[in-house]
C-alpha cells in the first residue's frame, strides 16, 4: 500500500511542506531524542504513556489505541487517539487549552463526523473516502493532515 501526502498546508502555500506528526513536532521543538520508546502502560487497555525522558518535553504524552468504527472521543490534553478505520467519528467536547491529536482511516465509504462548533479548522471538515487522516487540535485549532490511500 502507498501512501501519498495531501495536506490542507499544500494546498494553502508553494511547495512541498511533509506532513509530520504531533509527536514528532514536540520531539522537534524540545530537541528530544530516542526512537519513541514505550515507558509504561497506564492500566488502560491499549494507552501507552511516554515518560517525558522519551520525547525531550514535560508533560508526558499518552497514546490510546481507540477500538471500534463508530467512537465518541472525550479530547484529553497530551493525547493521541490512534483509530482503526471507521465509519464514524464524534468528538464530545472540547478543551479551552492543551493539545490532542486524533487519527483514523477513511475507508471505500467516507467517514462520517461530528465536532464542536468551538473547535476553529473543523467547520467545513468532510472526510473523504479512502483516506488516512491526522487531526492535530491546540487550544481549539485545528490542523488537519492526509494522505490518500492508493493499491
Amino acid at each position: 500500500m502507498e501512501l501519498e501526502p495531501i495536506t490542507h498546508l499544500e494546498k494553502s502555500i508553494a511547495g512541498t511542506v511533509a506532513p509530520v506528526t504531533h509527536l514528532e513536532k514536540v520531539i522537534e521543538q524540545y530537541g528530544g531524542g530516542g526512537g519513541g520508546a514505550v515507558s509504561s502502560v497506564n492500566g488502560k487497555t491499549g494507552a501507552v504513556v511516554l515518560s517525558a525522558s522519551d520525547v525531550g518535553a514535560s508533560p508526558a504524552e499518552t497514546v490510546v489505541e481507540v477500538s471500534g468504527t463508530t467512537p465518541t472521543i472525550e479530547p484529553q490534553a497530551n493525547t493521541i487517539y490512534k483509530c482503526g478505520e471507521l465509519t464514524s467519528l464524534t468528538i464530545s467536547n472540547t478543551q479551552a487549552s492543551g493539545a490532542y491529536s486524533i487519527v483514523f482511516t477513511s475507508g471505500n465509504t467516507a467517514t462520517e463526523t461530528t465536532f464542536p462548533a468551538a473547535i476553529l479548522g473543523l467547520e467545513d471538515f468532510a472526510a473523504d473516502a479512502n483516506t488516512i487522516y491526522e487531526i492535530n487540535v491546540l487550544d481549539n485549532r485545528a490542523v488537519i493532515g492526509s494522505w490518500a490511500v492508493s493499491a
